[in-house]
Parts: C-alpha cells; sequence; structure tokens
C-alpha cells in the first residue's frame, strides 16, 4: 500500500468513525431519553414486604436433565424461532472470536519477529493492523456480552407469557393466594424466573468459549518488562480509566430505574395476590385486565433492560477497544522500547522474552478458570430449574383442565378444617339426603336445595332455596358466622359448592361488590370503566388482543360525549363528583387506596355497578362504611337503575330497598334460614 493509498484509507476510516459517532450519541441520548419516560410511567414504588425464597438444594441429575429439557421447550418453542436465532448468533460470534484470537496470534508472532530484526518500519505498519484488526475484536466481544443479555430477556419473556396464561385461567390466582396453593406467588413469578434466565444465558457462554479457547491456548502466558515501561502502561490505564468514565452510562440511574420497574412488576404481581377475591367476583372478564396490566408492566421492565444493554454494549466496545487492545498495542509498544534499549542478545532470548510478554495480553487462563467454576454454575441453574419447573407444574395444576378438583382439594386442606366436604343431613332425619352440587346458567339467580357450612364443618343452612326475579331484590341477613360471606363466595364460585343447586345469569348481566372494594391502578376514569383494562394498557395492547375482549367492553362503543356524560352522571350519584376537582379530571392517577377512606372507596365501586348497569348485582355488605344517610343515595340509584340485587347487610333500613328477606339464623338445628316477603316490586319500597 503507497503513501496515496494509506491517506485514502485514513479518511475513510476518520469520516466513517466521525459518522458512526454521531450516529452512537444520538441513539443513546434516544435510549435515555426512552428510559426516563418509560419511568416516569410508573407511580408508586414497591412497598410489597414480601418473604425471602430459598433455593432448595437440588443434585444434578436426570430428574435436573428433564426438568430443564422442559422449560428449554417453552423458551425455544422451534428450531427456527427468534430464541434460537439468537442462540445461533451467539454460536457464531464464539467460534468467530476464537478464531480472531488465533488470528491475533499470528500478528503478535510477526511483531516479534520485526522487533528481533529491528525492523521499526514494518513493525508500526504490522501496529496499525492490529489496530484495524481490533476493531471487530471489539465489536465480536461487546456482541456476547449483548446477546447474552438479549437471550435471558427473550427466555423470560417467554416463561413469564406462559405463566401469566396459565395463572389467569379458571381463577389460579386466587387458589394461589387465598386458598393456599402457591407460597409467595408474586416473588417467584419475577424473582424466580429472572434468575433462571441469568443462570442458562450465561452458563452457555461460560462453557463453549472457554472449551475453545483451552483447546487451541495451552500454554501460560507472562510478561518480562523493567520498572520504567510499567510506569508508562500503568499511566495509559489510567487515561483510560478517566476515558471511560466520562463516557460511561448513568450507571448507577439505571440500575436504580431498574429496580424500580422490577418492584413495581413485583407490586402489580403483589396487587393481585392482595385483591384476588375482589377480582375473582368479576372473573371473567376481570382477570384479562389484570393479565393486560401484568404485560405492560412485564413490557416496561423489558423494554428498559432492552435498552440499558444496548448502552452497556456501546460502552463494551469502548470498554474492548480501550482496555483490552489498546493496552495491547501500548504494551508491545513499550516492550519493543524496552527491548530496542537492552543489550544484543540472541534472537532466541528475545522471541522468549516476546513470547512471555504476550501471554499477559491474552486471556486464556480466564477461559480455564471459568471451566473450573463450570460445575459451580450448573449446580447453581440446577436450583434455579427446580424453583421454575415448581413453579410451572404449580401454576399449571390451579389453571389448568381439571384445577376445580385441585381448588376443592385446597380448601378442604387450608381452609376447611373439617376436611370433609360432604354435608351432614339434619340430625333428626327431617330433610332428604342432600344433592348432588351443580352450577347452572339462567335467567335469573336462583339458590335450590343449598347446604353451607362453616371451615370447621359446622352445618350452617340445609336445603337454602330461594329465586330472585328481576326487579324483586333479596336481602340476606342474620348474625356473624351464620354463613353469609360463605353464601357469597359459593355464588361467586370461590368456594365449591357442597351440595344443591346454583343458577346465575351470563357474567355479562351479573357484577359482584365486595365489601373491600378493588380499585386499580390507573386514571380515576379507570375506576369506573374496570374490569375493562386501563386506557393505558388497551391503548398497548396488540390487534388481537382487542378483538378479543372487544365483546364486554363497553366503553368503547360508546360516542365519547355519551361516555363522558355517563360517567360524570355515576360520579354525582354516589356524591363523588368533587373527586373531578382534586386532580387533572379524569385523567388524574393517585394512589387510590391510600387517597380515599373506606366510604369512597366504596362509593366509587358503586359507581362503578351504575356504570354497567348489569341486570343483576350480588353485593356483600358494599356500603358498610358509607353513613346512612349515603347508603340510602347508593341504593336508591341501584333501585332506579333497574339493577336487581342479592344483598348481604345489617343495617334495618336496607329493607327499604329490597322485596324478600332471607334471614340466616346461625343455628346447627332445623334448616338454619327462613324467608320474609316484603313487597311485590323494590320500586314500592321508594314510594314509601
Amino acid at each position: 500500500m503507497n503513501a496515496r493509498d494509506r491517506k485514502v484509507v485514513a479518511a475513510l476510516v476518520i469520516v466513517g468513525g466521525t459518522s458512526g459517532m454521531s450516529f452512537l450519541r444520538r441513539a443513546l441520548a434516544g435510549a435515555l431519553l426512552e428510559q426516563q419516560q418509560i419511568c416516569s410511567e410508573i407511580g408508586v414504588p414497591d412497598q410489597n414486604n414480601r418473604r425471602q425464597v430459598l433455593t432448595p438444594k437440588v443434585a444434578v441429575d436426570a430428574v435436573f436433565a428433564k426438568r430443564i429439557g422442559k422449560i428449554l421447550k417453552i423458551c425455544v418453542p422451534t428450531p427456527w424461532c427468534a430464541e434460537a436465532r439468537l442462540i445461533y448468533l451467539q454460536s457464531a460470534l464464539l467460534v468467530l472470536r476464537t478464531l480472531l484470537t488465533d488470528l491475533s496470534t499470528r500478528i503478535e508472532g510477526g511483531v516479534g519477529r520485526y522487533i528481533i530484526a529491528k525492523d521499526t518500519v514494518k513493525l508500526q505498519e504490522l501496529l496499525v493492523k492490529f489496530l484495524l484488526f481490533a476493531i471487530p475484536g471489539s465489536y465480536v466481544n461487546a456482541a456476547l456480552k449483548y446477546l447474552q443479555t438479549r437471550i435471558k430477556l427473550a427466555f423470560m419473556h417467554r416463561l413469564t407469557h406462559h405463566l401469566h396464561s396459565s395463572y389467569f385461567s379458571h381463577r389460579a390466582y386466587y387458589a394461589a393466594s387465598w386458598l393456599g396453593g402457591l407460597t409467595s406467588a408474586e416473588s417467584r413469578l419475577s424473582a424466580d424466573v429472572e434468575k433462571f434466565a441469568f443462570a442458562i444465558s450465561e452458563l452457555y457462554s461460560y462453557t463453549f468459549k472457554p472449551a475453545l479457547d483451552v483447546a487451541l491456548f495451552t500454554r501460560s502466558l507472562a510478561a518480562i518488562m523493567g520498572w520504567k515501561s510499567q510506569f508508562i502502561l500503568y499511566g495509559y490505564y489510567m487515561c483510560c480509566t478517566f476515558l471511560l468514565r466520562a463516557t460511561s452510562p448513568p450507571l448507577a440511574q439505571l440500575t436504580s430505574q431498574e429496580a424500580k420497574l422490577a418492584g413495581a412488576f413485583r407490586g402489580a404481581h403483589a396487587r393481585v395476590s392482595t385483591f384476588a377475591e375482589e377480582i375473582a367476583f368479576n372473573d371473567p372478564p376481570s382477570s384479562t385486565a389484570e393479565k393486560m396490566i401484568l404485560n405492560q408492566h412485564l413490557h416496561r421492565m423489558l423494554r428498559h433492560s432492552r435498552l440499558s444493554a444496548f448502552q452497556r454494549f456501546v460502552q463494551g466496545i469502548i470498554d474492548q477497544y480501550l482496555v483490552k487492545y489498546g493496552a495491547t498495542v501500548v504494551a508491545l509498544a513499550v516492550y519493543a522500547n524496552h527491548s530496542s534499549s537492552k543489550a544484543a542478545s540472541s534472537s532466541q532470548s528475545t522471541a522468549a522474552d516476546y513470547i512471555r510478554a504476550m501471554r499477559l495480553l491474552n486471556n486464556t487462563s480466564r477461559g480455564i478458570g471459568d471451566l473450573i467454576l463450570v460445575y459451580k454454575r450448573v449446580t447453581s441453574l440446577a436450583g434455579h430449574t427446580a424453583r421454575v419447573s415448581e413453579l410451572l407444574e404449580q401454576v399449571g395444576a390451579l389453571g389448568g383442565e381439571g384445577s376445580e378438583r385441585v381448588h376443592v382439594g385446597l380448601f378442604l386442606r387450608n381452609v376447611s378444617s373439617s376436611g370433609s366436604f360432604i354435608p351432614p343431613s339434619a340430625p333428626d332425619g327431617s330433610l332428604l339426603p342432600p344433592p348432588e352440587p351443580q352450577r347452572t346458567e339462567g335467567a335469573v339467580v336462583a339458590f335450590n336445595r343449598v347446604y353451607l357450612s362453616s371451615p370447621d364443618g359446622t352445618p350452617l343452612v340445609r336445603e337454602l332455596s330461594f329465586d330472585v326475579p328481576a326487579g324483586r331484590s333479596v336481602l340476606v341477613m342474620g348474625p356473624n358466622g351464620s354463613g353469609k360471606s360463605s353464601l357469597f363466595r359459593v355464588a361467586a364460585g370461590l368456594w365449591p359448592l357442597q351440595a344443591g343447586e346454583v343458577t346465575l345469569p351470563p357474567k355479562g348481566e351479573l357484577f359482584y361488590l365486595s365489601q373491600r372494594p378493588y380499585l386499580v391502578a390507573g386514571t380515576l376514569r379507570d375506576q369506573l370503566l374496570y374490569p375493562e383494562p386501563p386506557r393505558s394498557v388497551y391503548k398497548c395492547a396488540s390487534a388481537n388482543t382487542k378483538r378479543r375482549i372487544a365483546p364486554w367492553m363497553k366503553s368503547i362503543r360508546m360516542d365519547p360525549e355519551d361516555l363522558e356524560e355517563k360517567l360524570c352522571y355515576c360520579l354525582e350519584a354516589v356524591e363523588l363528583d368533587y373527586l373531578l376537582g382534586r386532580g387533572k379530571g379524569w385523567d388524574q392517577v393517585q394512589s387510590w387506596d391510600e387517597t380515599l377512606s373506606g366510604g369512597e372507596k366504596q362509593r366509587l365501586a358503586m359507581a362503578r355497578l351504575l356504570f354497567h348497569t348489569p341486570r343483576y348485582a350480588i353485593l356483600d355488605e358494599a356500603t358498610s362504611a358509607v353513613s346512612a344517610d349515603g347508603e340510602k343515595v347508593l341504593y336508591t340509584a341501584c333501585v332506579k337503575a333497574g339493577i336487581t340485587m342479592l344483598s348481604i347487610g345489617h343495617r334495618p333500613a336496607l329493607r327499604n330497598f329490597h322485596s324478600q328477606v332471607v334471614h340466616l339464623e346461625g343455628q346447627s338445628a332445623g334448616k338454619g334460614w327462613h324467608m320474609e316477603h316484603l313487597r311485590e316490586q323494590d320500586l314500592h319500597g321508594l314510594e314509601g
């Protein structure tokens, strides 16, 4: 290459490097901005005190191989999926890295020859070639770390989506939390999956590459330099330290943001566990809304991690180029200067010193150390594999086919202290044998020969039979422990039916409100629209998901002005219209569980009921925290809206809004209940 060609190449390298650096600066600035926007969408940080998860001690055996094979089928479903392509690319880069290392030894050998020959011109040319060779070398090394992170995130994505599909099927989240089917569910669904994904993603690179290195490089490497030469090299490292510090991304900030997003994701799971019963009352479709919320948290966390991985990828290129390859060139130059200043010696002695110096500049010994630690990594992976495998099995049993049988078993083991599911007959033999349990769908709410028992097995209600015709609401009253809440849970399908038949309208025509209202994480508008997913979650959903949930999305079928008018009416009907003035109207986001009182929460839940206006509503002391006057306003609004109610309550004033009363007596003798007729229609109570 003549002088003119060298100038052309140098100009191209300078122009290309300048353009590349400009592009990287814009990409890094955009990544930081997007990360800030992602974090700004997170409202309240996670304050959930979860229990510590202990990794069980397991062996590396056939069970481990079977388990990890099953999990990998989920993570890599086909040989040509995105995850498989990442692994293929990582394998190719690992091989390329070893070949590049082998090539570098040839260049280094040439440098040694020219040092021996004291040919400084050719030596300089070879050093320039080495610097150019360092460009793909830096890229490959940084790309390997980047790919390892991408594989980890891809595995987390596959596993977590797979678990979410089962966790939000057949009310598995309720069985996991309230029936004791899965301990520390929020932690295991997030932390355990992440630990497994990290362990499996790093094991491959820490096994395959060191094996290649050890196969090609079997000699130890060392360097012989004088004190002055070492000081020069240390000065170079100090300069690199200042330069890398100036160009490094805000790692502390990124770590804090990642911890916040991970905490928000765990907190969202903890929220489902805390309010599993309230969500389950309106499932479906509330489980779909919660799944979409969790998937959005997952998307934010993974997107932020991908951006962080890109920033570390760029920083890794600089690190590799300056610290590894740049330091190699400096060390070679220093060694050459040191060798040239020495007294003449034999070529064999000079070659030996050079080979020893080059050995310091390679990382083969690190590969040997990695191979030594492979078993520890595999053992650690076996522990994470056991945790994730058990999680998959438990969640699959709770949310898969035959889950009802599993839920009954959990109820008997963790809720019912009697351990028996067969209701006892009347001691005097005056009643018929209990019928088989049966759930049906019909036009009205009806109970036919239903039996209820307390968790300790004490019979509370026998042969409970009544209908709730449209316009004739029923009030259930009785002392504590008489079976009111048990009736509510059995009607919702949360607790198994012991005996008798329960008939309920379709889900779209029936709504549940419990004593402890569930307030979704979102805007004020989202509180009234729930169990529809929050608007921010719905906008990010895929087209297939939107089509699937469209049948029960009432708000999207309404004109925006009509929707706004309807929401305002519902808020005014429950006397909460002042909430619009507290913040930014309907779009305000608050920690609703903390900012609202118990009575306000119940009023907001009643506003939600008025918005959806189902034919029937089952209320379990849904106004217990509201004053007597406020309770009258709420029930009057429900009756006028044409909602027929099955209410559980204590206050005698509730009799004015119902046509019948079922009195649960709380006694083991007789049937344990009796009916009282009040009026023909609920509206007649308002007239009086």
